[in-house]
């Protein structure tokens, strides 16, 4: 019988194509969804009375998604540049971007590592960017550091080890 070996998930890293060495509060959500069709109802019915049902692959019910926790540090503002740069600039609220959504989709890869340094899980994301943004909360008496939240959709995810 083969050795239980758990993963921790307290030992991680996440890069993107000019995101290197960001510390990374969290990794969530590295999530994505089938869709069938032709399971809601019956298709046909047969000799004798019989129900032909079918359940068919219809791709996903929406593109491959991750969330990321940046904690906030003064003067780094590369994962909120990366969000302004693809937001449109015709919105009428006030994160209107760049518009440049085209040119800034990045390949990236998550990584998860054993108490060895090796690695024991990873997944690449193919022309991933952040379509949503927030801060964390702000208390007066509060004691928490202060984190960014951005969802990321990307085209594909792969699991690769």
């Amino acid at each position: 019988m083969a050795e239980l070996k758990p993963i921790t998930i307290s030992r991680f890293y996440f890069e993107a194509n000019g995101l290197e060495n960001k510390k990374l509060k969290s990794v969530q959500e590295v999530a994505f969804q089938g869709q069938t069709a032709g399971s809601e109802k019956a298709l046909a019915s047969t000799k004798d009375g019989k129900t032909l049902r079918q359940s068919t692959s219809a791709g996903f019910e929406e593109n491959p998604n991750i969330t990321i926790e940046v904690h906030l540090a003064e003067g780094d503002m590369d994962f909120y540049n990366w969000f302004q740069a693809v937001m449109p600039t015709d919105y009428a609220g006030a994160a209107a971007g760049e518009g440049k959504w085209a040119d800034n989709r990045k390949d990236c890869t998550i990584t998860a590592y054993d108490p060895a340094d090796k690695i024991v899980l990873q997944w690449n994301l193919t022309k991933a960017w952040p379509k949503s943004y927030k801060v964390s909360d702000w208390e007066s008496g509060g004691n928490a550091l202060a984190v960014e939240t951005f969802e990321l959709v990307c085209e594909d995810i792969r699991r690769v080890a």
